[in-house]
């Protein structure tokens, strides 16, 4: 057995982590801080929670940051952090947040346009220290080396390993005031995320661990946590398994995270619910090529495996769809509106702009057109 894993972010988690801030701020060597966020923390009073904490310290706040950002957004943020100086990068919100604040502190010591480091390793340089703050529990970039802009209309990734951030404090506190349908969308990123991490022919034994414990704990908490935000165990639960999914994305995604930025952009989809649609499809697809961890995946998604893994795949894919369908979201191409004469274009857009090497299923324009017959007609039989 043979594996790399890399996670070099401090990690606090649980009620009250947000108290920590002043000691992470100082144990990083303080110094003016740019907290990175959006509008909706300002609204929310969330923001005002984060910097009373920062009472005596230099700071700036950067407000600007969109769902799905372009990269116009980046440049803005790139463009602040560089007129400083600043010495460290808070980021408080969702993962679009967090991943401009990365952003922001990887361009703070990295000249140029931000298109030029799409892709990966592409920053030359460390950027500034980083704390995390997340008040959603979905997307786990509080622990990823990953930042996503928008470019074109195209999602694309920035990966560096200079974009860890240098804490995370998880709060539970900060989520409970999540409205439902954010609730269930970014529970569904994080589900998608352990799923795919297992489906992933980069999964090691530590990503399974997470990956695993991860389902679990979204199975039997996120449709609690959408029926009572208020329900304390099951935020905490969920900002765990987020967490997970978070540390679990080191095996990299598989193709329905390649589907889902097909139609986001185009159908303007949350990030959570844009990869749901494809998931159940997807582990029926995969379930004979992941043969051996078909048992392992319906015990963690509390559903009884048999000895046939595409018919354990279709029972664990009907528990999927039955708890997507619960929080009243498509479940199917079809119901977004896609025509049938439009799946060969986003087939092809795909395998073009979206490939996974790591895909223990290999496509051609064929099967991915089959693939993307599946989840238009909402069928689980595998082509």
């Amino acid at each position: 057995m043979e594996f790399t894993f890399h996670i070099p972010t401090k990690i606090t988690f649980g009620f009250g982590s947000l108290h920590k801030l002043p000691a992470e701020v100082e144990r990083l060597g303080g110094g003016r801080i740019l907290v990175v966020t959006d509008k909706t923390m300002v609204k929310t009073g969330i923001l005002r929670r984060v910097v009373e904490k920062l009472e005596g310290r230099d700071y700036e706040v950067f407000d600007e940051v969109e769902p799905e950002p372009r990269v116009e957004v980046a440049e803005r943020v790139a463009e602040t952090v560089r007129g400083g100086p600043f010495r460290l990068v808070v980021g408080v919100g969702g993962g679009s947040v967090m991943d401009m604040a990365k952003l922001a502190a990887g361009l703070a010591t990295n000249d140029g346009d931000v298109r030029r480091y799409v892709g990966f390793e592409r920053f030359a340089r460390p950027g500034l220290p980083s704390i995390m703050i997340p008040t959603t529990a979905g997307t786990g970039s509080e622990v990823t080396w990953t930042a996503m802009v928008t470019l074109e209309g195209r999602k694309q990734w920035i990966n560096s390993s200079f974009l860890y951030p240098a804490s995370a404090l998880i709060d539970p506190e900060l989520t409970l005031t999540m409205p439902r349908g954010v609730t269930a969308s970014t529970g569904l990123d994080a589900l998608s995320h352990c799923t795919e991490a297992v489906l992933s022919n980069n999964a090691n034994v530590l990503t399974d661990a997470a990956a695993f414990e991860g389902i679990g704990l979204i199975v039997n908490n996120l449709p609690r946590a959408y029926e009572d935000g208020g329900d304390r165990k099951a935020r905490e639960a969920m900002s765990l398994a987020a967490l997970l999914g978070g540390i679990s994305l080191s095996a990299r995604m598989v193709y329905g995270h390649s589907v889902a930025y097909t139609i986001a952009t185009k159908y303007n989809l949350p990030h959570g619910v844009s990869c749901a649609i494809p998931l159940p499809y997807l582990i029926v697809r995969y379930s004979e090529a992941c043969r051996e961890k078909m048992g392992r995946l319906a015990q963690a998604y509390g559903v009884e495996a048999g000895p046939d893994p595409k018919a354990t795949g279709v029972a664990i894919a009907e528990k999927v769809r039955s708890m997507i369908s619960g929080f009243g979201l498509p479940t199917t191409l079809k119901e977004l509106g896609v025509g049938e004469d439009e799946l060969r274009v986003l087939a092809r857009e795909c395998l073009r702009w979206y490939p996974r090497p790591n895909s223990p299923v290999v496509f051609d324009e064929e099967s991915m057109l089959d693939f993307y017959r599946m989840i238009w007609s909402g069928s689980l039989r595998a082509q």
